[in-house]
């Protein structure tokens, strides 16, 4: 009977543990207005969920849409964060729409999905770009 007792004390034990290191180490929310290219995928316009287990290098970004319907996996390189609070870097207009980084100040640092040449720099400042909100979630 001890035995046994203590079998079920040891999988509650395995059990917590695993739940504890199941926890994500950033979970927050965007919508995007319109479909880009947010590392090798292409997104449609919707509301996402988006988790990032470990920001362990290369740092992967799990990207789920709150209706199901769409996943994918983007990796991103650690940078200094940018002012301006949490929010998701999109340039480009119509179908040449790509994600950048993703800032996260609250974290300490910004996620660099494709990194802006110096001439890009250049007319982005110029230019139009857009910058949407990211929310953090509370666990």
């Amino acid at each position: 009977m001890k035995n046994i007792r203590n079998l079920g004390l040891l999988i509650l034990v395995v059990a917590g543990a695993v739940g504890a290191n199941a926890q994500n180490s950033f979970t927050g929310k965007v919508q995007l207005t319109s479909e880009v290219r947010w590392g090798k995928s292409v997104l449609p316009a919707g509301e996402y969920s988006l988790s990032i287990p470990s920001f362990e290098a290369p740092v992967r970004l799990y990207i789920q849409s709150v209706n199901g319907k769409t996943a994918a996996i983007a990796v991103a390189q650690i940078a200094n964060p940018e002012p301006g609070g949490n929010f998701v870097l999109v340039t480009g207009t119509g179908s040449d729409r790509l994600v950048r980084s993703m800032n996260l100040p609250p974290l300490g640092c910004s996620l660099v999905y494709a990194p802006l040449t110096s001439q890009e720099r250049e007319k982005l400042y110029a230019s139009v770009s857009q910058t949407l909100p990211v929310q953090m979630v509370k666990k």
